[in-house]
């Protein structure tokens, strides 16, 4: 163990001559190990000497150290899901924020990951004893540890499919799991923005490494709409009570396809009594949209009657409406079924299917209106049981098919596909 000056001449470029140089060298040997290194004063070699010496002598190995340095370093998993939310989810439409909020600052991270489903895998993620234990200063649970304690460039995708087995355990179904996948995906896609310095070429985005048949699927088996019985029961049984705005939601919905939470949240200084149309700035994919009030007296007589400057249009609450809307459905015998049971969101899908009936516009005109995606429109057509009917009652009478129909009835969403298959082939 010494330190000790080390005298040599170095160049100068600016003069072109040699000048003389000194600096401190640190050289230990001792239990073990045989470290040597440079330093530009003395003050700074002995001080660091002496740090070394104290780790030596207290048995901690120099690569534990270094390992102490990364997981300082290093952002964990719920790290990056409370930066990608600041920075990203955050700033997406209001109706989505505390679901949003929610998902990736609670739920996500605090997900248990059992030890006994990683097996000796669990040495992969940093996570031995004496690291968690002696340097973090912290001890986890004996059979798990929180996903958002996993460092996030040791996430894989054996540590996804722990997170989903320990999902499932707890009987949360594949949708959720798929958004909450969905959410980790997106913030690995954001690494290299959130974190330039550490990952100036990204990180490996563990999602898309999942084997096929790992990742969930998404129920897609909701098709329920609204009949028109069905309808005229909830508005009447909503009308005859004292509070009338969930009478005027419910039909602003049905009629409009807007999503609850946009009508809610809809402002006096969005309200045109001329064209008789609100316009919500925001809505929940962030993109703009006017709704037609519905052709209603009493409720165009309220709105006139109550117009204010700006506000909120509604005092009431989602919570609120939820508690009408089961009472609403039970007094009506249509809670009891889980399988038939109504969702209010059922009315947009069921304003969607009515526009489609009406064939007015094409899917892309629609999903402008309606303000989804095109596919979405072209998914409602295909879950719309009656959508052939008409095919063939046409086929059943001998008249010709037109483009639209041969299409339609051959499942191909253009007619280059229908004709790849069938053109000219007689």
């Amino acid at each position: 163990m010494s330190v000790y000056p080390i005298k040599y001449k170095v160049l100068n470029k600016e003069t072109g001559r040699k000048v003389s140089v000194t600096r401190w060298r640190v050289q230990i040997r001792k239990g073990g190990e045989s470290i040597s290194k440079l330093f530009d004063d003395e003050s700074t070699a002995k001080s660091w000497e002496e740090q070394e010496l104290h780790r030596i002598n207290t048995g901690v190995p120099q690569n534990l150290i270094f390992d102490m340095k990364y997981q300082l370093e290093m952002p964990d998993m719920r790290r990056l899901l409370k930066d990608y939310f600041d920075q990203y989810m955050s700033k997406q439409a209001a109706s989505s924020l505390k679901t949003n909020q929610n998902r990736c600052l609670s739920a996500i991270p605090s997900i248990p990951i059992y030890l006994k489903d990683l097996g000796p895998k669990i040495d992969n993620y940093r996570y031995k004893s004496t690291i968690v234990d002696a340097m973090m200063g912290r001890t986890f649970n004996k059979d798990h540890v929180e996903f958002g304690n996993f460092k996030i460039d040791t996430v894989d995708f054996w540590l996804l499919i722990a997170y989903m087995d320990s999902r499932r355990k707890s009987g949360i179904k594949d949708n959720t799991i798929l958004r909450e996948i969905s959410t980790i995906s997106s913030a690995f896609e954001k690494v290299y923005k959130l974190y330039p310095e550490q990952f100036p070429n990204s990180i490996m985005n563990p999602v898309k490494m999942l084997p096929k048949g790992e990742k969930p699927k998404a129920y897609l088996g909701r098709k329920r709409v609204l009949s028109d019985d069905e309808a005229v029961q909830i508005a009447e049984w909503m009308k005859l009570k004292a509070n009338q705005e969930p009478y005027y939601l419910f039909v602003t919905c049905l009629e409009s396809g807007a999503r609850k939470s946009e009508v809610l949240g809809a402002q006096w200084e969005n309200v045109n009594l001329k064209l008789w149309s609100i316009h919500i700035p925001k809505t929940k994919n962030g993109k703009p949209r006017d709704i037609m009030i519905p052709e209603d007296d009493d409720f165009r007589e309220w709105l006139k009657a109550n117009r204010l400057a700006k506000g909120p249009i509604f005092k009431l609450t989602a919570w609120n409406f939820r508690q009408y809307w089961v009472d609403a459905l039970k007094a009506l015998g249509l809670y009891d079924d889980p399988d038939t049971r109504l969702h209010f969101h059922d009315t947009r899908r069921t304003a969607l299917t009515k526009l489609i009936r009406q064939k007015r516009s094409n899917n892309f005109q629609i999903a402008k209106e309606m303000g989804v995606s095109p596919q979405t429109v072209e998914q409602t057509i295909q879950n719309m049981p009656d959508r052939l009917s008409e095919v063939f009652a046409k086929l059943r009478s001998g008249q010709a098919l037109n483009e639209e129909e041969i299409m339609l009835l051959a499942g191909h969403s253009s007619s280059s596909m229908t004709n790849a298959y069938f053109g000219d082939r007689n």
